[in-house]
């Protein structure tokens, strides 16, 4: 991908530099001509700008490179902390199903042998004296009949489990379709912007397009933004559900814990009561909320280029002249009336 672009960008670059040629033309000679007639002051500075440009042109490929170095840099310690994370979250994932199925075994093999046992006794208070005498021939019936009674009790238990599973299939798809969508939307605004950049920064020398350039440089920081803000918030989404995948293995232990004790009345209230259905939702609403956080990221990008430094100061500065405009308005509105009391 990063090789085509590079491609795209170098073709482009030569109409950029028709564009950029053109432009510096009459960019020259209109400031030349105002420098003669007298309009402007002989400067040699704003003349430096059709050569710097020149050079961006000239060297394309290099100079976007150079712009997205820093942030790359800057985004690579929360890629390694979110693979850090992303290992420890797989490995409480694991032990998460364990317990999972660990906790459904108990309770199918268990129920299943209480049921069979009633039937059983059911059936021996039905029996006469000479049923009691044959039952000795059917030694084994048990033995069949409990894997019978397992099979609709797994079947019980299959259904609040799919319904645990495909609320967490929804909540988890929900995280990745937003965390694609951004990765997807980066990947697109760099390239139009890196293959079109040479004719947007050709046109900054052409009279009323002045701004190009920077409105270009800006927007292409914006976009190289979005890795380390989306990156950073996965990572704090991560912590989230992480926090869930350990409150619901905690509540696992709480039935049955590693050395394999088992507290039946738990285990009973837990799964008569939809229970996994109820823990999975912590994890669900951990999914989801890390995913409204990624659809944030060119927000808070936004906030960041346009809200920093020194557009923070000027709306400071200009809030606080609307403060001083309106205090000296008062204080003149003030003596006016005294003057009319006089």
């Amino acid at each position: 991908m990063d090789t085509s672009i590079s491609a795209e960008a170098s073709k482009v670059s030569f109409l950029g530099r028709l564009i950029g040629g053109i432009g510096a033309t009459f960019y020259l000679s209109y400031m030349g001509w105002q420098m003669q007639s007298g309009d402007r002051e002989w400067e040699i500075t704003p003349m430096l700008k059709p050569f710097f440009i020149g050079l961006i042109l000239l060297h394309w490929t290099s100079f976007y490179s150079f712009v997205q170095s820093p942030f790359r840099v800057v985004s690579t310690p929360s890629q390694t902390m979110f693979e850090k994370i992303e290992r420890e979250a797989n490995t409480l994932r694991v032990k998460r199903f364990q317990k999972q199925n660990q906790l459904l075994d108990y309770m199918i093999k268990k129920e299943a042998e209480e049921k069979a046992k009633q039937k059983e006794l059911d059936n021996l208070k039905e029996k006469g004296f000479i049923d009691k005498i044959t039952d000795s021939i059917k030694e084994g019936w048990d033995k069949i009949q409990t894997p019978v009674e397992e099979w609709f009790i797994r079947m019980d238990f299959k259904f609040q489990r799919w319904g645990a599973d495909l609320l967490e299939a929804i909540g988890l798809s929900i995280l990745r379709v937003c965390t694609y969508l951004i990765f997807f939307i980066q990947k697109i605004w760099s390239y139009i912007l890196i293959v079109l950049g040479p004719i947007a920064i050709g046109m900054a020398l052409i009279p009323g397009f002045e701004s190009s350039l920077t409105s270009w440089v800006s927007k292409f920081i914006n976009i190289n933004l979005y890795t380390f803000v989306a990156f950073t918030i996965i990572n704090i989404g991560q912590q989230l559900i992480i926090s869930a995948y350990t409150m619901e293995i905690d509540r696992y232990e709480l039935m049955i814990n590693s050395a394999g004790n088992v507290d039946s009345a738990t285990i009973s209230a837990f799964i008569n009561g939809n229970g996994m259905l109820h823990v999975t939702l912590f994890t669900v609403v951990a999914y989801i909320v890390t995913g409204i956080g990624v659809l944030m990221t060119p927000t808070i990008a936004d906030s960041i280029v346009s809200a920093g430094g020194a557009g923070v100061m000027t709306k400071m500065k200009q809030s606080a002249g609307k403060y001083v405009a309106g205090a000296q308005g008062l204080y003149k509105l003030g003596k006016g009336e005294d003057k009319d009391k006089k």
